[in-house]
């Protein structure tokens, strides 16, 4: 399943850092709010980021206006460094969207491994399981790593650090 993990240091104080990210991320949105904001643009200044960062932890996603089920679910915690701050991030597919890509892909690759090893199997039978295994894992891939990257961007030049 996706994950990613990177480092990202800055030579700020941990305070200043901790302060970028209090104004990264906003709480969830009501029901309401969230309708609301769906048919418009995103004004400037609303945080790029849904979710909650408490003291030196954060749990956090992209708030984006478009659906990814792949979208990754961010942890950072800040930490102090010799040098200034250093925040660990892990990305995380949702735990519900990652039980169903590993069930999918578990039966599809269980019935491809059965079509080719089949001694009388036709090309068809073959290539129908083995090509929605790839589906599945190119499109989990491709879902999951691009946000990622974008993240870990905005994450960068939010706190104004550099990659480790």
């Amino acid at each position: 399943m996706p994950y990613y993990r990177c480092e990202l240091v800055s030579p700020l104080p941990v305070e200043t850092v901790r302060l970028r990210f209090h104004a990264l991320v906003r709480d969830e949105p009501g029901f309401l709010q969230s309708v609301k904001e769906s048919f418009r643009r995103r004004p400037e200044g609303i945080p790029p980021f849904i979710g909650k960062f408490d003291g030196s932890v954060g749990h956090m996603h992209r708030d984006i206006r478009y659906r990814n089920s792949f979208l990754p679910r961010v942890r950072a915690s800040v930490a102090a460094a010799p040098d200034g701050t250093l925040v660990h991030i892990t990305m995380h597919l949702h735990p519900v969207v990652a039980v169903f890509m590993l069930l999918w892909l578990g039966a599809v690759g269980i019935g491809a491994i059965a079509a080719i090893s089949q001694e009388h199997a036709s090309v068809a039978s073959t290539l129908i399981p083995t090509g929605m295994f790839l589906f599945g894992v190119v499109l989990t891939a491709g879902g999951f790593y691009p946000e990622a990257y974008k993240a870990r961007r905005l994450l960068r030049e939010g706190i104004g650090a550099r990659v480790a």
